[in-house]
Parts: C-alpha cells; structure tokens; sequence
C-alpha cells in the first residue's frame, strides 16, 4: 500500500463550504416564549418574598435553633399546666403569654381533686407596701391562692424563704404611651 499525496488545490475542492442552514422557527419561539419566562422568574422570586415575610418562613439555618430533639424534652404531663411553678422568672414575650393563657383545657375529667383558688395579683413600683399585714391574712390559707407580684424590673425583692411572697416577683415590662 502506497501513502497517497495530495496537493492544495486537490483538498480545497474536495471540501466545500456548506450552506448556512436557516434556523428560521428558533428565532421567533425564542422571541415569544423569552419574556414568558422571564416574567415567571421574577412572580416566582416575588411569591417567595411574599412567603417569607407574611408567612414567616425561615431559612433553615434559623429554624434549626429553634427547635429542640424530642428526646431531650421531659415528657408532657398535666402538672405543668395546672400546678403554678416554683419560679414564676420567664422569658416569654406578651403574645406568648396571652397565648398561653387563651389555652383551653381539653380534659373534662380531672385526674386528682381540684381545690378552688383565689389569685393575688400586687402591682407595685417597689416595696410591696403593708406586706407583714398580708402574710397575717394568708397564713393558715396555704394551697388555696397564687400570688404574683409585679414591680419595676429595677426593683429587687428581699422577703425570706418562709415568706408567701417568696420567688414570686414577676419583673413587669415597662412601655410608654406613644403620642
């Protein structure tokens, strides 16, 4: 077998310039359909905005802190809900305790025996004024009321430990009118 040579005018008419086919039907969909799409991208980026401010949706870098293993939780059990806790310090914002108040009890039976309470709410600036003559009024009344006294977060409160109004100071928030 022998190589084959050839020269440049014999390769410059074997290859030929094709034809510039027309993309005649490519340039008019992509004139329709283009501003179609562009107008989906920008309502789908605008409903996601919308979602995440009305809706309040969070990335899920934020969400993660928020939410605690199941596992961790002390299991739901109904004294939480009806005994008062021994600390009455929390860090729950006014919705999240008008929420919480809203609540109504699902259960009609109870499981233990109710005993009627009366609920003692003092608002004071400072020291809660006659305080030994209330802890005459509630002694030998113990179980049968919740006291709660609120006072400027400033103020702190220094009754003993045998005292009714012992650890149960609620700091108040307080706000000014706007005018």
């Amino acid at each position: 077998m022998q190589p084959r040579v050839f020269s440049f005018e014999d390769v410059k008419e074997s290859v030929q310039p094709r034809a510039a086919q027309p993309r005649v039907f490519l340039l008019p969909l992509l004139k329709i359909f283009l501003p179609f799409f562009a107008l989906a991208a920008v309502g789908f980026s605008a409903f996601g905005v919308y979602v995440t401010r009305r809706i309040g949706v969070l990335p899920a870098a934020a969400v993660g802190g928020l939410f605690r293993p199941l596992c961790v939780e002390e299991p739901p059990s109904l004294d939480r809900w009806v005994r008062p806790p021994a600390d009455l310090m929390h860090s729950m914002s006014d919705e999240e305790l008008f929420w919480r108040a809203s609540l109504v009890p699902q259960v009609k039976k109870y499981p233990f025996k109710r005993v009627p309470k009366v609920a003692f709410m003092f608002l004071t600036r400072g020291p809660l004024p006659l305080s030994p003559l209330w802890e005459k009024f509630f002694r030998g009344h113990e179980g049968r009321y919740s006291i709660y006294v609120h006072a400027l977060p400033s103020y702190q409160a220094n009754f003993t430990s045998a005292s009714v109004f012992y650890e149960r100071h609620i700091p108040s928030k307080v706000s000014y009118p706007i005018h």
